[in-house]
């Protein structure tokens, strides 16, 4: 299949993604200016002659955890996340097809797991408070369990999306050996 001859994959569900998609990039961005700003302003800390302030690496390890955590389903529906990309190459559509369903169903498998972790967080960490800056450590865990619940329904939405319209199959050159003999 060529760029032209590709499915539309188009609707409400891929306009609720992407309003989604673009929270989750907010909250990733936002997380990573944060921690930019705070490590910046702990090393600036050192040559004032004020007192410094201790919550900044605390706040700033909790901004790379919802960076981290927000980022996961976009990488999953942005193709971003990691794979092999020499399957992708493979000239048998249909086995690409089946490795790429395979490897998202694995992914939201991990992804569900997750999910159930960090609801067990959320819901037995409310007691204990963090050091310094003494906010409860389910509210610190509520953006963990957002974006592992993201990356499930992603991965089972692509999943579903390649299954039923096939995969984005790379482009192989003529020139190039076939892999793996498919």
């Amino acid at each position: 299949m060529t760029s032209d001859q590709q499915p539309q994959r188009t609707g409400i569900l891929r306009r609720t993604a992407r309003y989604i998609t673009g929270i989750e990039l907010v909250i990733g961005g936002v997380s990573v200016l944060m921690i930019l700003v705070l490590v910046f302003y702990q090393a600036l800390q050192r040559y004032l002659p004020f007192e410094s302030l201790a919550w900044t690496g605390e706040l700033a390890r909790f901004a790379l955890l919802w960076a981290t955590f927000a980022a996961m389903g976009v990488l999953v529906t942005t193709h971003g996340h990691i794979a092999l990309e020499l399957v992708d190459s493979l000239r048998n559509p249909m086995a690409v097809r089946f490795i790429q369903v395979i490897s998202l169903v694995i992914v939201a498998a991990a992804a569900f797991g997750m999910t159930l972790e960090a609801w067990a967080l959320v819901q037995t960490q409310g007691i204990v408070k963090s050091p310094v800056l003494r906010v409860p450590m389910s509210w610190v865990y509520i953006p963990v369990l957002i974006g592992v619940v993201s990356t499930t329904i992603r991965a089972l939405i692509a999943a579903a999306d390649i299954a039923i319209h096939g995969p984005i199959v790379a482009e192989v050159d003529e020139d190039q050996p076939e892999v793996a003999g498919l």
